[in-house]
Parts: structure tokens; sequence; C-alpha cells
């Protein structure tokens, strides 16, 4: 038997600690509902609460996902780095790079629609009084845990949109904090919206760089994505 790969084993750590993370906000939502204050306004800054502890957790994965730190991102999230390409010798084909970048544009476009409709229902829920804004944050809090889902059990976004073979090629890879995020939109704070305003700092980042060097997105100019070259294997094959 193949042994796991240090990130297949790192991901699935990550997979329980935010399961126990959203275990312990939904005991904190129903014994302690009052501890979900901190998210409002400027009480960011009037009280404590554990959910500041989530705050950081969150903040340094996202400024770590900005970072050269190759032990803590897989290749996958860290392939816009221009020490993550690794050119084909065969040299660069600017037309083939355009049709496949825009095949995966137009996916990622279907993504974002998806994404947007979504958030938009639970944005209606909330203004209607359906749901409250600690159930609000909870679908955050939710979304941390099927974020990793993806990666180590099941991803639709790869199923019904995308159709990429794997994690490390994915194009939406570091889309992940700006979608978990966005409910956090309809609650004005210091709280949600420095989460909201990093996470797209992080999404435009991306997006930048997918602009002005599609090369290290695509398996087929950038080596290092190729199954043969993979030391991720995320896939756990």
């Amino acid at each position: 038997m193949k042994k796991k790969s240090k990130f297949r084993i790192l991901y699935v750590q990550r997979l329980i600690m935010r399961i126990i993370i959203f275990i312990l906000s939904i005991l904190l939502f129903i014994f302690y509902p009052n501890t979900f204050e901190v998210v409002k306004g400027l009480n960011f800054f009037t009280q404590f609460s554990p959910l500041h502890i989530l705050w950081v957790i969150w903040m340094i994965d996202m400024i770590l996902q900005l970072c050269k730190v190759p032990k803590y991102w897989p290749l996958g999230s860290q392939k816009f780095l221009k020490h993550r390409y690794l050119p084909d010798l065969k040299g660069l084909d600017i037309n083939m790079v355009k049709n496949y970048m825009k095949k995966l544009t137009n996916d990622s476009i279907s993504v974002a629609i998806a994404w947007i409709l979504l958030i938009s229902n639970i944005g209606i829920l909330y203004f209607t009084g359906t749901i409250s804004y600690q159930i609000v944050v909870l679908c955050s809090v939710a979304f941390y845990v099927c974020d990793i889902i993806c990666v180590v059990i099941w991803c639709p976004f790869r199923t019904f949109f995308m159709h990429n073979k794997c994690c490390t090629t994915c194009r939406i890879f570091n889309w992940d904090h700006a979608m978990m995020f966005s409910p956090l939109i309809f609650i004005p704070g210091v709280f949600t919206y420095t989460l909201v305003l990093q996470s797209f700092v992080v999404l435009i980042i991306w997006e930048v760089a997918c602009t002005v060097h599609p090369e290290r997105f695509l398996e087929v100019t950038n080596c290092a994505l190729r199954c043969q070259n993979c030391k991720d294997r995320l896939c756990g094959k």
C-alpha cells in the first residue's frame, strides 16, 4: 500500500479541525448567542468572543495563501506564483493557451453565477427575518468545512462546472475564501468586512496572475501540474 502524501494527511487533519470548529460554533449559537454580537459594527473592539480566535485563524490563512509557503499550501493554491511554474521545454503556444483559458474562464463564470445565486438567497432570507445574523455567520463556518470536503472527498464544482481532473489543476482553487466569506457581506461590521476585504484581495491577486500569466495555471504549459510531477497527491492516488 502506498503511503499517503503529507498534504493529503494535512487536509484530512484540517477537515477534522474545521468540523470541530463548526460544532463549537453551533454550541456557541445555542448556549451563548450573544457572543456573535462581536461581528456587528464596532463590537469587534468592545468585547472579546471566541469568534475573535476564528477571525485570527481566517486572516492568517489568507495572508499565508499569498506567501511562499510550500509546506503549508499545495501547488494547486500557489501555482499563480512564479517559483511554482515549470515550463514545458517544447515552448509556449499562445493560441493554445488562449483557447484553454477561454474554456476555463467560461466554466468559472458559471461557478460565480451559481454562487451569487446561492448567496443572494441567503441575503433574502436574512433581510426578510427568516434567519438571524448568527445563522449567516454559521453559513460561513459551514462553507469553511465544505471547502476541505471539496478537496478530500467530493467537489460539486469540479463535477458539474469545471470538469478538471483534480484540485491541483483547478482554475478556481483560491476562490475559496471569497466564496466562504461572501455571506458576511450582509452584516456590516469590522469583523465581517475585514474578512471579506482580505478574501477579495486574495481573489484579485489570483485573477490578475491568471490573466497576466495563464501558462502557470494550465497542465499543458506548466509541467509541475502534471501527474508524473505531482508531489502533493491531494487526489489520494
